[in-house]
Formats: C-alpha cells, structure tokens, sequence
C-alpha cells in the first residue's frame, strides 16, 4: 500500500502514515502470548512499535516448543515491514490531533 496522508491509528496524529503489521510473541514452557498491532501507522508510531515487539520477540519469545518456530517467522516479517516504511516521509512539526469544533445550530 501507498504512503497517504491521513490520521494515524495508534497516535491519532495527522501524519503520512503507512499500512504496517508488527507482531510480538511471548514463549512460555507449555503456552505462548501473542501481540499485534496493525494498521496506518505514522514514521514515529512505526518505530516505537517496531522495536518494542521485536525486542520482546528476541529476548523471550523463542521460549518453548512452538515458540521456537513462530519467533523467528514473527521477526523476519517485522524487518521486512519495518524496511519497507523506512522511505515514508517523518512527521510534520506541529503535527496535532484533529478535533470537532461546534458547528451551526
């Protein structure tokens, strides 16, 4: 999908955004905890959440017998979307939440 300049789905800001999926798994000895976040995402909100659920993926999401398959898969595919946003442009200074005003009665 193409970079458009629309509102952000994690911060709200209006910003280029990008449609990215970020996975996160949590090994555990019998079970595993998985995270996601996916959608239109600013450069800012691509980064946080790129490095936050890779890292956790790296650190502690190999734990356990399907865990050592996933967590592998899950980090390939975040660098690849996180590679693929890397030329969208940043965030314009002053870039703010929209709000509603009060229109006409």
């Amino acid at each position: 999908m193409e970079t458009e300049s629309i509102l952000c789905q994690s911060c709200g800001l209006e910003a280029p955004t990008k449609f990215v999926e970020f996975n996160q798994n949590i090994g555990m000895l019998l079970a595993r905890q998985r995270s996601f976040i996916k959608g239109n995402l600013c450069k800012n909100c691509v980064h946080s959440h790129f490095w936050k659920k890779t890292l956790v993926t790296l650190g502690i999401g190999w734990l356990g017998t399907i865990s050592l398959i996933l967590a592998p898969v899950f980090i390939i595919m975040n660098v690849v979307h996180y590679l693929a946003s890397l030329g969208m442009p940043t965030v314009p200074p002053g870039a703010i939440k929209p709000f509603l005003t009060a229109g006409p009665p």
